[in-house]
This record gives structure tokens, C-alpha cells and sequence, in this order.
């Protein structure tokens, strides 16, 4: 009842393939996301557990009519919430043949394995990182960063924490981030046991980058304290504006107060592959630990993270730990002796062969490309009337906020318009806060969108906010 014969996969895999094909093709004129009605969304979470086998048709057919017609939106022109890329066509179907391989990554002497390392070690001359450092493909950034912060914590404890934890610390350990740095920087420490009183959240200046005086301020005030520094994560692109932190800064305040330095890149690390802003990435490549993420970027399928740190024994000697029935493959470390899982999916495949599809000069610009759109939004936000733009980050986010004159409440009625556009579907895009403020944050890491795309997001959001303030009035 499981298998299928190979012809009825064959014909099953081409009715997949065509609904994917015709999704893509009705994208350009279609809406960005369509919200779940509620008897499909109730259909969905009260579906009883199947006590009968059911037909694989009929099962791919429950699947065309309840789950493809209400996707998150991503794949569309006109998505830019959160950092959510399209998949590219080719990656998506390098998972197909992942999943039907279905090997265990974890080690061993078979295709996969050779597959991850090559890719890992591509990625280390995109990104100008030692060659020789560790590397390993992980689920997305939050796992990325905490596998790094992770080697940070057994290097710098002055007692062997895979034993005792951290109780045998004399010291509470300090960890410093960027005030704008992302929330999976404040559960690592969490979980890590350092814990967030020992987080230092350090005030960014004007651009909303990290102020390396203030880093410095705090690390002088907590070793008068007591307290014991280790390590700075900085961010080379942040969630919230786009913002890189000065890398080179605070590479050397880590080198003269013997701190880890720690990059988290899960969005922006690729951003060096842009003529427009490679420069302001000097200084990732003395990180002692690196988070990327090449399912925002690069256009592969979730999920997709990866993490390198620079000594590749000290992040062996982190997690090393090799049961008795593996102990007769000794043909290469496994990856599973790097990092937290032992079974691990084929995720090297899908940027295996899309690097092989783009190259790096294909990535350069695209990448490029979305920041060009970029800066062509924020011009036209600063000559369009009754917008005002908020952040200029150098990157691919843009934060602003519809402000006709006249509206003392410009948070609820830029909180009304966001509303009023993800219930309407055309486009796709969230909110953020930055100074205390209540900002339209659009993020463009799409290869489909256009100039056209950007225009229409404008004239759509004054025709909206001038619905909703004459409503108010």
C-alpha cells in the first residue's frame, strides 16, 4: 500500500509537477496571497486522523483544493514580509530529489556527504572565509547561530562544560549584540545557560548600527563588576533595517580583549557578493564563528541555514560524539561530530545545483539587483507625497511610513493600512518598530520582482491610505 509502482509515481510526480508549473505561470497576474476562508481553515485543523488507506489521487486532489490556493505568498512578485525569497525553479526540484534519495547526512561513504563538502567549501570563497574552517549545513540561521555561540561557550569556559555545564564557572560569561541584532542571538544564550541578564544589548547609532564606543563602554563596566566577556555577535545585516554592524571595529575590540567574535550573516552575509556593498563586509572573514542562511538569500528552498567556524577542531571537539555502532566508518569525520543533529537531511543538494545554474557572477547580480530595487524604492518614496522614509539601510530593507499632513496618530493609521493590505492580498509585507515609531518594512530579495512591482506598491498603498482616512473622517 506504501510503494508505488513505478509508473504510478511517474504519473503522480508529473500531476505535482504540473500543478507547480501552473502556479508559477498564473503568479504575474494573480494576487500575492489569498486569506484561508474559514471553512478551509477550519477543514484543516478539525480534519479527523485517517482510520482507512485513501487514494493518492484523491489525496493530492484534498491537497489542490485546500492547502496550494493559500501559500504564505513568497513566491510571488510582490512579497516582501519578513526575509522570504522565492525558490528558485531548479532548487525546488533538487528537494524532490533529496527526498527521494533520502540519504542520512550524517556521515558515511556515500555521494551526499562529498556533495556537502564541496558546497561548504564553495560557500567559504563566496564569502571570504578561511577554507580550512569547519562547516555545516543546518536548518536555518536560528540553528546556525546557536551551533556557533554554542563552540564560543565550550572554548571560552574555563571548566569542560560538556561535564559540568556552566555550574563549575566561577564567572558568569557576558555575550554582546546589537540592540537591532536578531531574537535568535537572546534564546542561544538561553539555552546555552549563559541566559539573557548576561546578554548586553548594546545601543546602535543613526544607521542603526552597532556603537563600537559603547560596545567597548560595556565590556570596561562589566569586567570592574566581575562579570567575564567572551564573546561579541554582531550582525552583518540586520532583520529590522539592513543594517551591518562596523565588522573590522569589532573584530579588534575582540582581538585586544580576547572575546569570540561571532558574525550572524543568516540574512545579509551574501550582500558581499554585491558590487554596491561588498566593501562594508571587511572584517567577516576574521569572525571566529559565521551564521548564513542560504534560504533567505540565495534562493533555495526552507530549510536551508549553514554555519562556519573558524577552528573546525574546536568545533569538532564541541559536539564529537560517536556511539559504538558508527565506530567502523572512519572514512571522514562525520558532519554529525560538527554540530547538534545526528540525522541529517541532504540540504547541500538544492545550493549544489543552483550554484551550478547561476555561478557566482549569477549571484552577484542578482543580489545586486535586489539592492538596485531597493534604492529605487526609497527614491521613490522620498518624491512621492504623504510618504516619509524612516531607514536607509544598505542592503535590500526599506522602512517607512505613509504620513499625510495633518494625522497626529501616524501608528494606527500606518497599523489600519497594513491591515486593510495583507486582508486585501495584492501585496505582502509586515511592520517593524524603529524609535519607538510603528514602520512599513519591505524586504526585496525576490528575482521576480520589477520596478513595476515597486510602483504599483506605492500608488496601492496611497489609494488605500486615502480609503482609510476618509473613513476615519
Amino acid at each position: 500500500m506504501v510503494d508505488l509502482t513505478p509508473e504510478a509515481f511517474r504519473t503522480l510526480g508529473y500531476q505535482v509537477v504540473d500543478l507547480l508549473a501552473n502556479q508559477m505561470a498564473t503568479l504575474p497576474d494573480g494576487p500575492c496571497r489569498r486569506p484561508v476562508p474559514d471553512e478551509v481553515r477550519d477543514a484543516l485543523l478539525e480534519q479527523p486522523l485517517p482510520l482507512e488507506p485513501q487514494a493518492s489521487t484523491d489525496i493530492l486532489e484534498r491537497f489542490t483544493q485546500l492547502v496550494l490556493p493559500y501559500p504564505m505568498g513568497n513566491a510571488h512578485q510582490r512579497c516582501f514580509a519578513g526575509v522570504n525569497s522565492p525558490p528558485a525553479p531548479l532548487a525546488v526540484l533538487a528537494d524532490l530529489l533529496a527526498s527521494g534519495m533520502n540519504p542520512s547526512v550524517a556521515g558515511g561513504d556515500h555521494a551526499a556527504t562529498y556533495v556537502e563538502h564541496a558546497v561548504l567549501r564553495w560557500l567559504t570563497q563566496l564569502l571570504k572565509y578561511p577554507i580550512d574552517s569547519g562547516g555545516l549545513f543546518t536548518s536555518g540561521g536560528s540553528v546556525a547561530n546557536l551551533i556557533g555561540l554554542a563552540i564560543m561557550r565550550h572554548v571560552k569556559a574555563t571548566t569542560n562544560t560538556r561535564a559540568n555545564g556552566l555550574w563549575a564557572e566561577a564567572t558568569p560569561l557576558v555575550v554582546y549584540t546589537s540592540a537591532q541584532g536578531h531574537s535568535c542571538i537572546e534564546k542561544a544564550v538561553e539555552l546555552l545557560g549563559i541566559g539573557h541578564t548576561y546578554l548586553r544589548k548594546i545601543p546602535v547609532d543613526a544607521e542603526y548600527c552597532m556603537d563600537v564606543e559603547k560596545l567597548r563602554t560595556h565590556i570596561h563596566a562589566d569586567r570592574t563588576q566581575g562579570l567575564r566577556p567572551v564573546c561579541v555577535a554582531a550582525s552583518a545585516g540586520t532583520v529590522n533595517t539592513g543594517a551591518i554592524d562596523p565588522l573590522n571595529a569589532i573584530a579588534d575590540i575582540c582581538a585586544a580583549e580576547d572575546l569570540w567574535f561571532h558574525v550572524d550573516g543568516a540574512y545579509g552575509g551574501v550582500g558581499i557578493l554585491a558590487e554596491q556593498t561588498t566593501d562594508l563586509f571587511n572584517g567577516m572573514e576574521r569572525a571566529d564563528s559565521l551564521a548564513i542562511d542560504p534560504h533567505k538569500w540565495m534562493y533555495v528552498p526552507i530549510e536551508c541555514g549553514c554555519v562556519f567556524v573558524r577552528d573546525a577542531q574546536a568545533m569538532r571537539d564541541t559536539f564529537s560524539l560517536i556511539p559504538p555502532y558508527l565506530r567502523d566508518d572512519t572514512q571522514m569525520p562525520w558532519f554529525a561530530e560538527f554540530g547538534i543533529q545526528q540525522t541529517r537531511s541532504f540540504r547541500a543538494l538544492k545550493v549544489w545545483m543552483l550554484l551550478q545554474q547561476l555561478g557566482e557572477q549569477g549571484y552577484r547580480e542578482l543580489i545586486s539587483r535586489d539592492i538596485t530595487l531597493a534604492h529605487y524604492l526609497q527614491e521613490r518614496i522620498r518624491t512621492t507625497p504623504n510618504f516619509e522614509l524612516i531607514a536607509t539601510g544598505p542592503l535590500s530593507i526599506i522602512c517607512f511610513r505613509y504620513a499625510p499632513l495633518g494625522c497626529n496618530d501616524l501608528d494606527t493609521l500606518n497599523r489600519r493600512l497594513l491591515e486593510r493590505v495583507q486582508q486585501e492580498g495584492h501585496t505582502f509585507f509586515t511592520s517593524t518598530e524603529l524609535d519607538g515609531k510603528l514602520v512599513l518594512r519591505v524586504c526585496i530579495v525576490n528575482f521576480r520582482t520589477t520596478e513595476a512591482d515597486l510602483d504599483f506598491l506605492l500608488e496601492y498603498l496611497a489609494k488605500v491610505g486615502l480609503h482609510i482616512r476618509k473613513e476615519v473622517l
